[in-house]
C-alpha cells in the first residue's frame, strides 16, 4: 500500500500519469486523500509570481465525414472508346485529358503514314526518342533484318508506366489494346523506355494476341556498344528470323 500512495501522490503533485490494470482503491480505514487549500502567503513578494499553465483538454472537435462523390471524366475522354477506324482514334486520343496536360502533347504524334497490317509494329516511348542519331541505328539494325524501316507501322504516344498516375495505367493498356486491334500487324517490337528497370531477354509473349519482345530504348543504345549487342542477342532469341542472320561472317 505504500507504492499505492506514492502513485497517488505523484497524481496529485502533477508529476506525470499512470495507468493501472485496476484501479487504486483506497484500504479499510484509510481516508480518502483530498487535496489541502492552497497556503495564503503572510508576506507579499515582489516579484511577479511565475504561474504554471496548467493545460484543459478539451474535445477534439467532431468533423463531418468527407463525402466523396463520383467525379466524371472529361466529355473528350470516352471519344476513343466509340471510334471504328485508326483515323479517328488517333483524332480522340489527342483531346484525351491523358495528352492535354503540360508537357504531354509532346509524346503524343501521329504518323505520316499509317500502316495497316504490317508486318512489324515498332512501338516506342515518345516521338522524342527517335532523333537523327538513334534512327539511324535502328536503320541499321533493321537492314541486319533483312527489314526495310518503311515497311514497319509506327505508333509514338506515350504509354509509359514509369510516369504514369495509376489510375493512368489501364487507360493506357485499353488504349494500346484498341491501337493494335486497328493496325493488325504480324508481330510487335516495343521498345523501352530509357533506364526502366525491365529485363530485356528476347523471349516472344503474347500482347493483344500478338507475338512481342522488347528491346532497349534506341537513346540507350545510342549511348551504350553493349546495349546494342544485348538487343542483337535479344533478336536471336526470339526466334523470329533466320539463324544464318546472327552468324559471324567468315
Amino acid at each position: 500500500m505504500e507504492f499505492d500512495k506514492y502513485l497517488r501522490t505523484q497524481g496529485e503533485l502533477g508529476g506525470f500519469e499512470v495507468v493501472l490494470n485496476e484501479p487504486i482503491r483506497p484500504s479499510r480505514g484509510t481516508p480518502t486523500c483530498v487535496p489541502l487549500p492552497a497556503h495564503t502567503p503572510e508576506h507579499v513578494s515582489t516579484h511577479t509570481p511565475i504561474t504554471t499553465h496548467v493545460p484543459t483538454h478539451a474535445p477534439a472537435p467532431t468533423q463531418a465525414p468527407t463525402i466523396v462523390e463520383n467525379v466524371k471524366p472529361p466529355q473528350n475522354d470516352s471519344l476513343w472508346q466509340n471510334t471504328t477506324n485508326i483515323n479517328d482514334f488517333y483524332n480522340a486520343l489527342q483531346q484525351h485529358s491523358i495528352y492535354t496536360k503540360s508537357m504531354r502533347s509532346l509524346s503524343f504524334c501521329i504518323p505520316n503514314e499509317i500502316k495497316m497490317n504490317a508486318a512489324f509494329f515498332l512501338i516506342f516511348h515518345s516521338p522524342l526518342e527517335l532523333t537523327a542519331a538513334s534512327k539511324n541505328i535502328l536503320n541499321r539494325l533493321l537492314k541486319k533484318l533483312n527489314i526495310d524501316l518503311s515497311t514497319c507501322a509506327i505508333s509514338f504516344f506515350f504509354k509509359c508506366n514509369e510516369v504514369a498516375m495509376p489510375r493512368e495505367k489501364q487507360i493506357l493498356k485499353d488504349m494500346l489494346y484498341k491501337e493494335i486491334e486497328f493496325v493488325n500487324p504480324e508481330k510487335i517490337i516495343f521498345f523501352k523506355e530509357a533506364n526502366s528497370n525491365i529485363n530485356i531477354d528476347g523471349i516472344p509473349i503474347t500482347f493483344a494476341g500478338k507475338s512481342a519482345i522488347t528491346l532497349y530504348s534506341l537513346l540507350e543504345m545510342q549511348q551504350s556498344n553493349e546495349k546494342i549487342k544485348g538487343t542483337w542477342t535479344a533478336l536471336q532469341q526470339s526466334a523470329w528470323f533466320s539463324p544464318d542472320i546472327f552468324q559471324a561472317p567468315k
